[in-house]
């Protein structure tokens, strides 16, 4: 892996593996970072080259005045996919990241030739069985200075290697699954965070974006229903944050976009069950994707 800073409405710190012309894109969650992506790039990577910027206000990505909503960061992808990208790319997002890539794939198709949506934020009532400190937290996002407030008092009441553990449990179904070279460069990372200013008021305002996204679930059909690039969803059936009954409901309205539903997965397959979330991404890509409609995006080189 290899990090790199680009100028795109400011600094963003993206991470890069492979070599040659971009053909993939990943775009993390919420409090998520490059990182979220580490143990499937490598293999991605093998079919050409790999970015997985890190959002304004998360990973390594300072906030430098910028916004953190839903607009704003899929605005920054925008443009660093404009500045980085000589022809349309696999495009990739985790939870908010996939909510951030399927506005991009449907505000400008013309730079996306496939889309992959993992447990990705998609309509649904958001309540609905989650935990209810999930719940309460959210709610309190919706009151910025009550986000802020129970964040910081939660980061002064816990280690960084606490925090970084409890919330990769409350992401994966099995935290076990996940090796602790993994779990160790993430606390790593959330350590070297410590110079970036204001990232409590960051995580707030995504997380209160998020909110407000899906208290208006016609806006988010109107895009679903714009998306005319070849789309897979993958969702981890015991995914606690984003209910697999969103990704069905999303695959009745748009029946032709692949599902890969994986049973006892929670909500980052990417690093829980690396090799089952590559398996179905490249079978998607070989026998319904971009790659099946002539796009190349996964064609032999010498990497």
């Amino acid at each position: 892996m290899r990090s790199t800073t680009i100028d795109a409405g400011g600094p963003v710190h993206v991470a890069e593996w492979g070599e040659g012309p971009v053909r993939t894109v990943l775009v993390h969650g919420l409090g998520g970072s490059h990182l979220n992506w580490m143990r499937v790039a490598p293999q991605l990577a093998r079919h050409g080259r790999v970015l997985a910027p890190d959002l304004a206000g998360f990973g390594l990505t300072p906030v430098a005045g910028r916004r953190t909503t839903m607009a704003a960061e899929r605005a920054l992808l925008h443009r660093l996919i404009r500045q980085t990208c000589d022809e349309p790319i696999l495009l990739m997002g985790n939870s908010m990241g996939g909510l951030i890539a399927l506005a991009e794939a449907a505000l400008h198709p013309e730079l996306v030739a496939g889309l992959v949506l993992v447990d990705a934020v998609l309509p649904g009532p958001w309540r609905q069985g989650r935990p209810r400190v999930v719940v309460l937290s959210f709610t309190s996002y919706l009151l910025s200075p009550l986000g802020r407030s129970l964040l910081r008092r939660v980061r002064d009441r816990a280690s960084v290697d606490d925090l970084v553990e409890g919330a990769l449990r409350l992401n994966a179904q099995r935290f076990e699954r996940i090796p602790p070279e993994v779990v160790r460069a993430h606390v790593l990372l959330e350590r070297k965070r410590g110079h970036i200013q204001d990232d409590d008021g960051a995580y707030v305002e995504a997380a209160r974006s998020i909110v407000l996204a899906l208290a208006h679930p016609g806006m988010l059909h109107r895009i679903i229903d714009r998306v005319r690039v070849p789309t897979l969803i993958v969702q981890g059936a015991a995914d606690r944050l984003v209910r697999v009954d969103a990704a069905l409901d999303a695959h009745r309205e748009r029946p032709d976009w692949g599902l890969q539903v994986l049973d006892d997965v929670g909500h980052i397959p990417m690093l829980e069950v690396p090799d089952m979330f590559l398996e179905s991404v490249e079978t998607w890509l070989r026998t319904g994707g971009p790659e099946s409609a002539g796009a190349h995006l996964f064609r032999p080189t010498n990497i």
